[in-house]
C-alpha cells in the first residue's frame, strides 16, 4: 500500500470518527430549528438504588423529570443534552453519567459504584 493511499484512508477513517461523534452538534449546523418534543426515557438501572432515586434532567434548560416504574417523560427540545441524576432532594451524593442527545424513545443506564483507575478492566 502507498503512503497515498494510506493517508488517504486515515483521513475517511479519522473523518468518519468525527462526524460519528459530533453528528448532533453537526445537525445543529445544518438543522438549526428544533421541535419541541415529550421524550419517553426508558432506565436501565444498574444500581441497587430504586428507580426513584433518580431523574433525568436536560442540561440545556434544568428541567427535570422523575422515573417511575422505569419510564420517565421530559418536554424538551430535539438534540438537547439529558443526563441521569439523583433526585434534587438527595443533595449531599454526587453521581455521575454520562450525557447523551435526546430522542423521542431512549433508554439511559445507571451503573453505581466507585472505580478506582486501578481497579478497571482494561483489557475486556
Amino acid at each position: 500500500m502507498s503512503g497515498k493511499t494510506a493517508g488517504v484512508l486515515v483521513t475517511a477513517a479519522v473523518t468518519a470518527l468525527c462526524v460519528n461523534h459530533f453528528w448532533y452538534e453537526i445537525g445543529d449546523v445544518f438543522w438549526p430549528e428544533r421541535k419541541t418534543i415529550v421524550a419517553t426515557i426508558e432506565l436501565d438501572n444498574r444500581c441497587e438504588f430504586r428507580d426513584f432515586v433518580f431523574v433525568v434532567r436536560d442540561l440545556n434548560t434544568g428541567h427535570y423529570a422523575s422515573f417511575a416504574g422505569g419510564r420517565a417523560q421530559l418536554r424538551t427540545q430535539e438534540r438537547n443534552r439529558v443526563t441521569v441524576e439523583f433526585a434534587p432532594r438527595y443533595r449531599k451524593v454526587e453521581f455521575y453519567a454520562p450525557t447523551m442527545p435526546v430522542k423521542r424513545q431512549m433508554t439511559m443506564t445507571t451503573r453505581c459504584g466507585s472505580r478506582r483507575l486501578m481497579d478497571m478492566n482494561w483489557f475486556g
